[in-house]
């Protein structure tokens, strides 16, 4: 883990083992709901049009090309959101947290709208650049605090020169605050160059940050 190798903190345990993130998980994690229901009503509501009108009816038809999109879209949309929460359940049970120095700084990233240069459209956005011992930049995320959707966080001064991050940086994983929350996925766009170790590679892999039968570089 390059964060031992820095000499950085990593904390006991596991990530999901902190105060208030089991909540939030399982808070997310319900969510799911919503979308299994939905997606039983509009498959009910179009058989009982069917059944009623006759599939080849004019309305049969005209139901079901109004719904059979919706559907889709419901069920592609459900099979998303468990995919994310999975995700995120899996990377913080697989590890625990690093302490990392950051600074806060807006970075250039590919974005939709933005200056096109060398192929692509470039933007700014505001990150958490993580830091390697000699102040140089290892890699950088967006902020914790982007989209939280979780219970709202005591205002004040708090610190903006370490986050805490669970996963692999090659990859990606779970940044957040000190303390746990505010926390969020962050994935890199592209797989940083470093190869890691047998055990780093596994336990990527463990929390699905690394396919299976795969090794960073090959």
């Amino acid at each position: 883990m390059i964060a031992l190798e820095y000499g950085y903190e990593v904390l006991p345990g596991v990530a999901v083992d902190t105060p208030g993130v089991e909540d939030v998980l399982r808070r997310r994690e319900r969510g799911l709901r919503w979308g299994v229901l939905a997606l039983a009503a509009e498959a009910a509501l179009m058989a009982v049009v069917l059944v009623a009108a006759g599939p080849g009816s004019a309305t049969g038809v005209l139901t079901a090309v109004c719904l059979a999109p919706l559907v889709l879209v419901t069920a592609a949309l459900t099979l998303l959101w468990r995919r994310a929460r999975r995700r995120e359940r899996l990377i913080m049970s697989t590890y625990g947290w690093q302490v990392w120095p950051v600074r806060t700084q807006d970075v250039r990233v590919v974005a939709g709208e933005g200056e096109r240069a060398q192929g692509r459209r470039w933007g700014t956005d505001g990150r958490v650049v993580l830091l390697q011992p000699d102040g140089q930049s290892h890699c950088s995320f967006p902020l914790p605090s982007d989209g939280w959707d979780g219970p709202p966080q005591p205002r004040g001064q708090r610190p903006v020169d370490h986050v805490w991050f669970a996963g692999d940086t090659r990859f990606g994983g779970m940044v957040a605050e000190p303390g746990g929350l505010p926390f969020r996925h962050v994935v890199r766009s592209t797989p940083g160059k470093r190869r890691g170790t047998g055990a780093e590679d596994e336990l990527a892999r463990r929390a699905g940050l690394l396919p299976r039968g795969r090794s960073h570089g090959s």
